[in-house]
């Protein structure tokens, strides 16, 4: 047997740290490139080249700076650095935050710590879901109009930087700053939207539900067996605005319920939901009517799963209330009688439940919300109309979908919303795709008619028909139209069927 290195010129120690050090040589090409108009550096060499870039800006240097970066800025940032820097030359930073409701107390704190020491700070609130602007993921420098720094996130989670004087690089950095600047007087100006804000709730408890469903879901009117699959992914597409909630309709159900509210209505009922968000539109209501959530607001949530109840309980607790659960199937007699133990129901509220079920029980659902209310009282609801479906054809261009395959774009659209924001997900996005992906081919929604037929199968269980408006959303996988209905319960009718 030959022996290892016979025949071969033996090396010196060297020669081997020669060896090592073209290695390293070779190494560092690769990962910085040789392209003369740009580099690549580790993460960790942050405060090296903020320290040398510093003294080569002359007139003006602007920062991006998203939200996730906020709380750590000791990591990214030299202040005392950008701090001297200000006293000749003009510093703008411009903090990104995903929603009104997000950031307000750090990001302020930061920004009054900035104009403290002469630099120019605005932040800047964007709409998580469905921005079609392109947001940085991480931060981004513009020096004197003519050299870009932006940090890159791998999918490992490896970070870096790169430098780059390329014209097309300036150009699109400058285009960016320019977009999100003219963003800065309409957001301050902007109305904010009827309904609560629940950005900041979404990211708090999105990990939280994630966690839980496989642990808490069971059988439900979503799944006969296991609903997990549905609840896991369900509020990071809220946050992504990919699914129905009643955030897409949220000027009618804001209007009814104040208006129910102020004309005395007090005990509601939730019937079917996917989290809080039913709710925090009620207690939001109550809030913009009274100026405070009342003693005599008498709020319950049924469902047959317990994953959304428990998310409800979450956030009555955040908003400094109590609401009552009962994990219960709305289809079931029992049911009805034991919520109107103690009396009918001013309101019944529910969003895109009705399609959770096809005509005959969907037809028992609305027998069961008769007899839950007491004489006079209100459904509030939203119904998905599938002839108002807009399905994508071969031959039509179609400005939303970018793939043929209908749970591929679902899923490509996830992706690109996340990506921006992937630091607030506290889950890697590729496990989070492959859940959205589940999520977008397991769910089916039931075909009730047109809103016609939906108005008479209202009217026909002694209901009489206040409002029957439709909308046209974006849709989950297609754009779609909903009917945004009230129904009051007529004085003779209330509980004569269901129970």
């Amino acid at each position: 047997m030959t022996e290892p290195g016979s025949g071969t010129q033996q090396m010196s120690s060297a020669d081997l740290i020669e060896r090592a050090r073209r290695a390293n040589l070779f190494f560092r090409a690769s990962y910085e490139g040789t392209d003369p108009q740009s580099v690549r550096l580790p993460g960790a060499a942050v405060d090296e080249l903020i320290q040398s870039l510093a003294s080569g800006v002359h007139q003006e240097l602007c920062q991006i700076v998203p939200y996730s970066a906020v709380s750590r800025p000791a990591e990214l940032f030299s202040r005392a650095v950008f701090q001297q820097l200000a006293r000749h030359a003009t510093i703008r930073r411009m903090y990104l935050v995903p929603g009104e409701d997000v950031g307000g107390t750090e990001v302020d704190r930061q920004v009054d710590e900035d104009r403290q020491h002469h630099l120019h700070p605005v932040k800047v609130a964007l709409s998580i879901g469905g921005e079609t602007l392109q947001v940085p993921m991480a931060d981004m420098w513009l020096i004197d109009r003519q050299v870009v720094v932006r940090q890159e996130v791998g999918r490992d989670g490896v970070t870096s930087w790169v430098v780059s004087r390329h014209s097309e690089d300036v150009e699109r950095a400058s285009l960016l700053w320019e977009a999100l600047m003219r963003r800065v007087p309409a957001s301050a100006q902007r109305a904010r939207p009827p309904g609560p804000a629940l950005t900041h709730s979404l990211i708090q408890s999105a990990k939280m539900l994630y966690a839980m469903a496989p642990m808490s879901c069971g059988p439900s009117h979503q799944d006969s067996t296991n609903c997990s699959w549905y609840h896991s992914a369900w509020q990071y597409l809220r946050l992504f605005d990919m699914v129905s909630s009643p955030q897409w309709h949220a000027e009618f159900y804001h209007r009814r319920l104040v208006e129910a509210i102020r004309g005395g209505t007090r005990r509601i009922l939730i019937s079917g939901t996917a989290d809080y968000t039913t709710l925090a539109f009620v207690l939001d209501a109550m809030r913009s009517t009274t100026g405070t959530l009342s003693d005599q607001l008498d709020v319950h949530v049924v469902d047959k799963c317990q994953t959304p109840l428990l998310a409800c309980q979450w956030y009555a607790r955040q908003a400094g209330t109590e609401v009552l659960l009962h994990k219960a199937d709305i289809t079931c007699p029992d049911t009805v009688r034991r919520l109107t133990a103690e009396g009918g129901f001013d309101m019944v509220v529910a969003d895109a439940f009705l399609t959770r079920f096809d005509r005959a029980a969907a037809a028992t659902v609305i027998d069961n919300w008769s007899a839950l209310l007491r004489p006079g009282g209100q459904v509030v609801t939203t119904v998905r109309l599938h002839p108002g479906n807009e399905w994508p054809t071969v031959d039509e261009q179609d400005d939303r979908h970018q793939v043929s395959d209908l749970v591929d774009d679902f899923e490509l659209r996830f992706r690109q919303r996340a990506l921006g924001w992937r630091g607030l997900l506290q889950v890697q996005l590729e496990e989070l795709s492959a859940a959205v992906r589940e999520y977008a081919s397991r769910m089916e929604s039931h075909d009730l008619g047109d809103a016609d037929d939906v108005r008479k199968a209202f009217g026909g269980r002694g209901f009489t028909l206040a409002e029957t408006d439709i909308g046209e959303v974006e849709g989950e996988l297609v754009r779609t139209k909903y009917l945004r209905l009230c129904a009051a319960l007529s004085e003779d009718d209330s509980g004569s069927r269901g129970g």
